[in-house]
């Protein structure tokens, strides 16, 4: 049994595990390195992730690599972590020294049977090129991919770092992409990256899930954002065709001014509250107007939150004005000069799929060349599901 979880990033806190299956495979969100280590920053858009602690206990660990955090202090970070991992006998893919390592899949055995994983993720930070070090950016390439590794495994999982953060729902374009993983002969994908669960769906045969959330995270970071501190994980059986799996959800807990967390399963009031949350990620994708509408009202929400003033378009919301002048003056406290800062936000914004289609569709509802598909009932659940977001898009 396989326990597919979301993203690992506990910072310096300790770390008290209750999972105990025998293989986890989950996503590393940013290097491991000691606590006040000098190693330094590589200039980018938004926060530095690292943690020092790995995942104790008896499971063995598969770590996906291919997200916009392994590069933030550059190859040093990425090495000194590849080199914890192997001494754990952890093993990882996604990144590398050049983009045919950072494609290079792992396949790994459990029992009887052989599992191949290919990681990969949208283009933000630290993308790997023929001869520079990153992460291994999604394309043609995975169907490829997944069809020469399916006919050497039982079984293939395709792990994918991609979405809008903070969002319910993924793009119709992400939600086609993994799609398209299971045609090309995957049995799962195991989607990360928005930092909340999000949705799941059986397809062709396969299991698609579009978003685990935060599994063992800093609550510094993540305490006070709707629905950060609990994750889905699912326990697949790889040796039934279909898959056979049992959801589950996690609760990070702490104390305040502790130095633990503590990563448990969800109590029965707490399954409840998450399996209501998950109907909700769930049900649009049986009604496509109602997923079309939703997605607007994320793009919306969401280019008038960031999305505006990422990109220095002018808007009429003051609060837009105010953070994109707190935006420059962040980036001369970085020491940066602060029109590379701007650049790289704007990178941020048109190199990331996600973020891309977010850009295109706010732009075409509001210009009327996208037929506007919201109402009542996508603003209500955009509201309950999105909290962060009310009031803010017309």
């Amino acid at each position: 049994m396989i326990l597919l979880a979301g993203d690992w990033a506990p910072g310096d806190r300790r770390v008290i595990l209750s999972p105990d299956a025998p293989v986890v495979v989950a996503n590393l969100e940013g290097p491991i390195l000691p606590s006040g280590h000098t190693c330094p920053a590589r200039p980018k858009a938004g926060p530095h992730i690292s943690s020092s602690v790995l995942p104790g206990g008896n499971s063995r660990f598969i770590f996906s690599l291919a997200n916009n955090h392994i590069m933030d202090y550059g190859l040093p970070g990425l090495e000194a972590t590849r080199e914890l991992l192997e001494e754990r006998r952890f093993a990882s893919c996604g990144a590398g020294r050049d983009v045919c390592e950072a494609k290079r899949p792992i396949i790994f055995e459990d029992g009887d049977i052989t599992v191949g994983v290919i990681a990969c993720c949208e283009a933000q930070f630290g993308v790997a090129g023929r001869d520079t070090p990153g992460v291994a950016e999604f394309g043609p390439w995975v169907c490829g991919a997944i069809r020469d590794l399916r006919a050497k495994t039982d079984a293939v999982t395709v792990s994918v770092h991609a979405g809008v953060e903070d969002s319910p729902w993924p793009s119709p374009s992400i939600r086609e992409l993994y799609r398209s993983f299971i045609d090309a002969g995957a049995a799962v994908v195991h989607g990360h990256h928005p930092h909340l669960p999000q949705g799941y769906e059986t397809y062709g045969g396969g299991l698609i899930f579009y978003g685990m959330g935060n599994f063992a995270v800093d609550p510094g970071m993540w305490a006070d954002s709707p629905n950060g501190m609990w994750s889905l994980a699912a326990e697949i059986d790889f040796r039934l065709t279909p898959v056979e799996w049992c959801p589950l959800t996690f609760e990070v807990r702490h104390e305040p001014g502790s130095e633990t967390i503590v990563i448990d399963k969800s109590s029965e009031k707490e399954r409840e509250r998450h399996t209501e949350y998950l109907e909700k990620c769930n049900r649009p994708f049986a009604d496509p107007e109602l997923f079309d509408g939703l997605w607007q009202e994320v793009a919306l929400r969401s280019y008038y939150h960031h999305g505006a003033r990422y990109m220095g378009f002018p808007s009429l919301q003051r609060d837009v004005r105010v953070k994109a002048a707190l935006s420059q003056l962040k980036g001369a406290l970085l020491n940066r000069n602060p029109d590379r800062y701007d650049h790289l936000l704007r990178y941020h914004m048109v190199a990331c799929e996600s973020h891309r289609r977010m850009l295109t569709t706010a732009l075409g509802v509001l210009s009327d060349e996208i037929q506007d598909l919201r109402g009542e009932v996508t603003r209500r659940l955009a509201d309950e599901m999105m909290p962060w977001s009310r009031g803010v898009a017309p």
